[in-house]
């Protein structure tokens, strides 16, 4: 009925087809995703009625004893700056780390120090100040990397 060749091009093409689906599935599922992590195509009304989904948008890591945002600090919360732009009717919480070493209040007034001055580079780029949120600073339990500690962390809420 059907040669050999014809079943052999059959095949291949269905397996073409195929691949050309899974792929298609694939790239729409990242665009789905990219679309959503970036929230610049979400509309400011679901962030309103949306479920409070607690996701870090930038971090910012500084010096040991420091309270001075590096130079790329802008930079580093890029992200929640677009998120905060594109949803008004969110907020930015920010959330300062310290380690469980040394003097436990000095540790945690460096950490409230450092979340300020995250706030003070979310302010200067032009988000108001009503829509920020400082946590109270947390302190960083385990890890082998000793930045994780001199953190501060901006989600959204």
């Amino acid at each position: 009925m059907f040669e050999e060749e014809d079943k052999e091009t059959g095949y291949a093409v269905f397996l073409a087809i195929t691949l050309a689906i899974v792929i298609s599935l694939f790239v729409i599922a990242i665009a789905i995703g990219t679309s959503i992590g970036q929230s610049g195509s979400k509309p400011a009304s679901a962030a309103a009625s949306a479920p409070s989904i607690v996701r870090v948008l930038g971090k910012v890591y500084f010096e040991a004893g420091k309270a001075e945002p590096p130079e790329d600090a802008p930079m580093l919360l890029r992200p929640a700056i677009r998120a905060a732009f594109a949803l008004e009717g969110s907020r930015l919480v920010i959330s300062g780390y310290h380690d469980a070493s040394g003097d436990a209040a000095a540790n945690a007034e460096l950490a409230k120090r450092r979340a300020l001055a995250v706030r003070d580079v979310l302010v200067s780029v032009g988000i108001d100040e009503q829509r920020i949120e400082l946590a109270r600073p947390m302190v960083a339990v385990g890890g082998s990397d000793p930045n994780e500690a001199r953190r501060v962390e901006v989600t959204l809420r």
